[in-house]
Parts: C-alpha cells; sequence; structure tokens
C-alpha cells in the first residue's frame, strides 16, 4: 500500500522504441512530452502535540526526444506548489522545484545504458540517482543491471527534496540479476557497495503460479563498516492470492537483533508494506502484516493491517485504508486517491492518524 509515484524503470530501455528519427532535427521534433498534475492534501491528527495540514498543487513534466540510432536525451522535473498550510512549515516537505532526470541514453540489440539523473528501482536502489548504468538481457532468461551511483534524491508529494544528496565520499556500485529459471518464478540475487559505510548481499524469489497463488522469500545481509556499528540483516516471507477482484496477502518481516537493516535502506526500499511502517527496519523488529485488495467497477478499495515488536519489548500497530477511483468517465487518465494510516504506538505521544488525498490528471 505505500505510495511509489516513481516513473520509469530503468529496466525499460530494454523494451521497444517508438519510430526512429533520422537526424538530429527530427530527434528532437518527434520527441514526447509526458507528465501528471495532482492536487494533494495531507493532514496529521497527533494525538498529544500540534496538529498539521497542508495542500499542495503538483507537477511532473518530462520530455524525451526520439531515438536516433539508438540514442535519446531525456529532462524531467517535479514542482510543488503551496495552496494552503494548517501551520507555518507544514507544506515544507512537499513544496519546491527539483529536475529529477537530465540523462543520455542508448540502447542495442540486448544491451542498454543510461548516463545522468535517471530513475532507478532495484532492490534497496530506487527513487532518482545520479548515476551511470548499464543494462543487459543477452544472457538467456537474465536481466542484468549493473551502475555507480554519486548522489540520491526523493521526489513524492509529501518528500520533495530540494537537492540531490551525495552518497559517503565516493558514491554507491550496485549488480542486479533477475533470472527466470522456470515458469512463473524469478530469482534476483543483488550486491550493493558503498565504500566505508556498507556492502549488502541479497536473494530474493518471487513465484507466480498460473492459479493467482505467489511467493515472496527475500533475504539481505550487510557488512557494516561504520565504527562502532554492527552489521545487519533482514528477512521478509510473503504468501498472496487473487480471487476474481479479490487479492489477499499475508506475511511477516524480521530484522538483525542490534543494528536492525544495517544501513541497507540507505538508497531506497521497497518491503516495507505500510503507509509509514516506522519501525520496519529498526532493530530487532518483528513486523507481521495482513492485507486484502478488491476491485469492483471503477474502484479499487485496500485494507492492510500490521504489527512490529520491536526492541525493548517495544509495540506499534498500524491500520491502512485506501480507496482508489478511476475517473475515466470524466477525463482520460484522471483518477483519485484516498489514504488513511492509524498508527498506534505504546508511547502515547508516538500515536496518530494520517490522511492523504491526491487528485491526479496524467498526460
Amino acid at each position: 500500500m505505500k505510495k511509489h509515484y516513481l516513473g520509469v524503470a530503468i529496466i525499460s530501455l530494454l523494451t521497444s522504441y517508438g519510430a526512429q528519427a533520422d537526424n538530429l532535427s527530427d530527434a528532437f521534433k518527434n520527441g514526447t512530452v509526458s507528465g501528471d498534475l495532482n492536487l494533494f492534501y495531507k493532514g496529521i491528527d497527533n494525538r498529544s502535540s500540534t496538529d498539521s495540514g497542508y495542500g499542495t498543487g503538483f507537477l511532473g513534466l518530462k520530455y524525451e526526444t526520439a531515438p536516433l540510432n539508438g540514442l535519446q536525451m531525456g529532462l524531467a522535473l517535479r514542482h510543488g506548489s503551496e495552496l494552503d498550510e494548517d501551520n507555518p512549515g507544514d507544506s515544507d516537505e512537499g513544496v519546491g522545484t527539483l529536475v529529477t532526470e537530465a540523462y543520455l541514453s542508448y540502447r542495442g540489440d540486448g544491451f542498454g545504458a543510461v548516463l545522468g539523473r535517471q530513475a532507478v528501482d532495484l532492490e534497496w536502489v530506487g527513487d532518482y540517482h545520479e548515476a551511470v548504468t548499464l543494462t543487459s538481457d543477452m544472457l538467456p532468461a537474465t536481466e542484468l543491471t549493473a551502475g555507480y551511483s554519486r548522489s540520491l534524491a526523493v521526489a513524492d508529494e509529501d518528500d520533495l527534496r530540494h537537492s540531490f544528496t551525495d552518497i559517503g565520499d565516493n558514491g554507491a556500485w550496485f549488480l542486479d540479476a533477475k533470472v527466470s529459471p522456470a515458469e512463473g518464478l524469478v530469482l534476483n540475487p543483488y550486491y550493493i557497495h558503498v565504500n566505508d559505510i556498507f556492502d549488502g548481499l541479497g536473494l530474493k524469489a518471487d513465484f507466480e503460479h498460473a492459479s493467482g497463488l505467489g511467493l515472496t522469500a527475500h533475504y539481505a545481509a550487510s557488512d557494516v563498516e561504520v565504527a562502532g556499528e554492527a552489521d545487519g540483516a533482514i528477512l521478509h516471507l510473503e504468501l498472496r492470492g487473487t480471487m476474481g477482484g479479490l487479492a489477499l496477502a499475508a506475511g511477516y518481516i524480521d530484522t538483525d537483533r542490534q543494528c536492525g537493516v544495517g544501513h541497507l535502506d540507505d538508497l531506497g526500499e521497497n518491503i516495507n508494506p505500510l503507509e509509514d511502517g516506522n519501525q520496519v527496519y529498526v532493530a530487532d523488529a518483528q513486523t507481521w502484516y495482513l492485507g486484502a485488495e478488491y476491485s469492483i467497477g471503477h474502484a479499487t478499495l485496500g485494507l492492510i493491517v500490521g504489527h512490529s515488536d520491536y526492541a525493548g519489548n517495544s509495540e506499534e500497530r498500524e491500520i491502512n485504508l485506501a480507496l482508489g477511483y478511476d475517473l475515466a468517465d470524466i477525463a482520460e487518465n484522471l483518477s483519485v486517491n484516498l489514504v488513511y494510516a492509524d498508527i498506534d504506538a505504546d508511547a502515547n505521544s508516538d500515536d496518530y492518524e494520517k490522511l492523504t488525498l491526491m487528485l491526479s490528471y496524467g498526460f
């Protein structure tokens, strides 16, 4: 249920292109413009402190040239403007402008490369990176991604960074493979290195049966090089299934007793299933969750319940309710999404309720 407004993943370089340009002029003239316009609201009801809330107008805009001899250029930005806020500073997290993508890409037969600011969607490497990435599908039933990133940024409606942040002193190296040895089965081994901070190694297995039954088993460990910090680890298991318009899921997440995930989430994450899940990655955390999603007509209803038991015998419970509605009858690519989260912690000062509402139009 966690929101991800990120655009194109790096592996899209291996998909087919549209019409090829004959020269540089045609490449620019026949380029494509895409984007999204959003009206966004976020409100937080803190049970023991000041409430907060704000509304923003949010614009995402991207231009990409038509391919010329396998080469393309792309430029994208995301901008948020304050419409209203309950208290001074409430809207700061969603206001500003960030150039999220500015890249040169190349794709040949079974090979792709991107240089510059780009969207990345890998295990523990996500959001936007100033990077060079190489992709290949030349090996049988295998997709490889390798790269180096020197800095990263997030550009969500409720987390819009104003600039890219350096990754340590020397950036990060990563290698990711997706292997399909049998129908419905994908094995995803990966490696991440951030000099003087950590080395991460993991393996994720996803199985999807034609009946609608699915299973995920994922384990990762980090060798932490920061003085005074222990190594980290995480285990994630999930069982899911679909019946008509109903999708069900049950999962378990367990972290290392001393250091939680040990810096694995420094470059991005996509395991936490909850809207907030504040304690999912902390030390000695065991998180159970149950989720359901039902689609009927233009509407999608979602419910997820999570419980985290973490260091010091502390507990946090979270309930998420989501409603999405496709407004295609009014305008194509128009939708509205509502998410409600109730977080109940052992310490009353950490209890709160959160509501986000977004009206979105894509073009």
